[in-house]
């Protein structure tokens, strides 16, 4: 896998990071590695409870969430995470490919949707519109 050759979109806010969301300590530490290559600055989190507790501390501008977790899924977490910072943009990632779990995760505001296990290209483009979800909102927030 050539990873030179995607572009990032990174957001011009040096504090933001993108959390990565996933049950799997393998699957969490090779997306970070990747995003990683890819330019972004990435923090993990084991559980959706352990990913909320991080983005009360320091909240994340992007959020590439696992759905399929014990305890708490990643619906509820990006549930919670939109209503108390509704710039931060959710890309749900699921090996289930239901319709339905995507339908819900557009509708509770998720910007895009990855099967597992995934193309990175599909990921690459979703990490890309989150990216630009992200940049807008700052823009609109400053009122430009």
């Amino acid at each position: 896998m050539e990873f030179a050759k995607f572009e990032t979109d990174i957001w011009n806010v040096s504090t933001s990071y993108v959390l990565v969301v996933d049950d799997d300590a393998s699957t969490r530490g090779f997306l970070r590695h990747w995003l990683e290559i890819m330019g972004y600055v990435v923090k993990e989190a084991a559980s959706a409870d352990s990913a909320l507790a991080l983005m009360l501390i320091d909240p994340a501008a992007i959020v590439l969430c696992d759905i399929d977790m014990p305890g708490h899924d990643g619906l509820w977490f990006a549930e919670r995470a939109l209503s108390h910072w509704p710039s931060t943009a959710i890309v749900s990632a699921s090996g289930v490919d239901k319709m339905e779990t995507i339908e819900r995760a557009r509708w509770l505001g998720a910007v895009d949707y990855a099967q597992k296990p995934s193309q990175w290209e599909m990921i690459a483009q979703a990490m890309r519109r989150a990216s630009r979800a992200v940049e807008g909102a700052s823009r609109a927030s400053l009122g430009l």
